[in-house]
């Protein structure tokens, strides 16, 4: 004969305390203090971070990144700290990328070192506008074109090519 499954028994209840998580200071935004030797500080829900510690925090990580020879280029720049933004000033988004894979290990380091779990890095890509590098020949007569503009006319007059 078959046997009839057996309905299920409910089991007992989990002995776990709920708990829920207290909301009343999410939203607060942090307040800029200003210090007695005039030192910009940000005053959080749990303390107040000072600039030279956060500066004292960022050299320590590139001391430890040293090996890895981009990484501390990029952590070798200033930076912009407003509260809880942290901004850091790249060149080109080749730097981005590279900040991109640390940037998780070095947000946990200073949150870890600074005890404050609302700092974020954030980076903001400039251009340089340096000078154009002139490599070529092409490139050399036109620089020097623009400089006179009667090296066009002595070109063509003598049938001048650039190239050789």
């Amino acid at each position: 004969m078959p046997s009839t499954p057996e309905p299920a028994v409910p089991s007992a209840k989990s002995s776990r305390i709920k708990t829920t998580f207290n909301l009343n200071g999410l939203f607060k935004p942090a307040e800029p203090v200003n210090s007695k030797n005039g030192e910009l500080e940000v005053k959080t829900v749990n303390h107040t971070i000072k600039t030279e510690v956060l500066k004292q925090a960022w050299f320590e990580y590139a001391q430890k990144r040293k090996g890895q020879v981009a990484e501390y280029q990029i952590l070798q720049r200033d930076f912009i700290f407003n509260h809880p933004v942290i901004s850091i000033t790249l060149t080109n988004p080749v730097e981005e990328t590279l900040l991109d894979n640390f940037r998780r290990d070095f947000t946990q380091f200073l949150r870890e070192r600074l005890q404050n779990a609302e700092l974020v890095i954030e980076s903001v890509v400039v251009e340089s506008t340096g000078k154009k590098v002139i490599y070529t020949a092409k490139e050399k007569f036109e620089h020097l074109a623009e400089k006179n503009p009667y090296l066009h006319e002595l070109k063509t007059r003598l049938g001048l090519d650039w190239d050789y």
